[in-house]
């Protein structure tokens, strides 16, 4: 089996108001977004399909064709009002899960023979949400923040030849530093009324709070608590992370329905560590 990520991008806007929902409300659980005259987004949507490859030709579809079909599916949202534009939006919040949801149910069921497995929705480089064929009901949102530490890998269960051996000049006595991202992911299924996986606003401030505060513009071995017996690798940064918010991401999302799924940390261009829970 093998799978193909194919990506297309569309223009949209959308106006957060309906099912229901009270102007205060909107106004609580999306801030500025809900704003009566709406916002727009430049969206980036992949899609994954998989399957076995031709004998003949060698691939899993020709992407001609699946281009055809991302280009049909996206046609009627771009340079639109998604409001306006999808059924589904008629009487409700018009949130990228949602929309993410809506997608999903118009792609085809196979695509000369290949069966979409997932699909990646971004409405902006920090935020992004994806979908699974084996748990389709599922949404994992994804936001990003920025945080730049210094640090220093070094054990203390080593000698200082080992210590130089195993990390270099990571090793430096006086540390390196690193403008690291955190992608940190929720899932759960959207809220029937709001359409959201968890509240935004608290999930940005639970993230402020718990990490950027905790380690932003810090020496992780000298300024926090976290590295006294551990070593601050990138793998160890990303478990300190899930610790400090595993117990309260329930706190984003009224009845406490959504879970901690993944933490990504981006330590350079070319190295990130994901860490999935124990």
């Amino acid at each position: 089996m093998l799978a193909l990520t194919r990506r297309v991008t569309f223009n949209a806007g959308h106006v957060y108001r309906g099912g229901g929902l009270a102007v205060e409300e909107l106004h609580r659980l999306f801030g500025a977004a809900a704003e009566p005259s709406g916002h727009g987004h430049d969206y980036v949507l992949e899609v994954t399909v998989a399957g076995e490859p031709d004998p003949f030709h060698g691939m899993v579809v020709n992407i001609k064709t699946l281009d055809a079909v991302l280009d049909a599916l996206v046609a009627p949202l771009d340079h639109r009002l998604l409001n306006d534009t999808v059924l589904e939006f008629r009487d409700a919040v018009p949130t990228t899960e949602r929309l993410a949801l809506a997608l999903w149910s118009r792609l085809p069921h196979e695509v000369e023979g290949a069966r979409p497995i997932a699909l990646r929705l971004q409405e902006h480089p920090g935020l992004y949400v994806e979908l699974f064929a084996q748990e389709q009901a599922m949404v994992h949102l994804t936001r990003s923040i920025e945080f730049a530490a210094a640090h220093r890998l070094h054990s203390e269960n080593l000698s200082a030849a080992e210590n130089q051996r195993l990390y270099g000049k990571c090793n430096n006595p006086h540390g390196h530093g690193h403008n690291y991202v955190v992608e940190v992911t929720l899932q759960g299924e959207p809220d029937a009324r709001t359409g959201i996986v968890a509240d935004l606003g608290k999930f940005d401030a639970l993230l402020k709070t718990e990490v950027e505060e905790r380690l932003d513009h810090k020496h992780l071995n000298l300024d926090t608590p976290y590295f006294k017996d551990r070593v601050p690798t990138g793998e160890n940064i990303a478990r300190v992370i899930w610790d400090l918010l595993e117990t309260k991401v329930a706190a984003c999302r009224e009845g406490g329905q959504v879970k901690l799924q993944r933490v990504r940390l981006i330590e350079t261009a070319r190295s990130w560590f994901d860490y999935l829970g124990r």
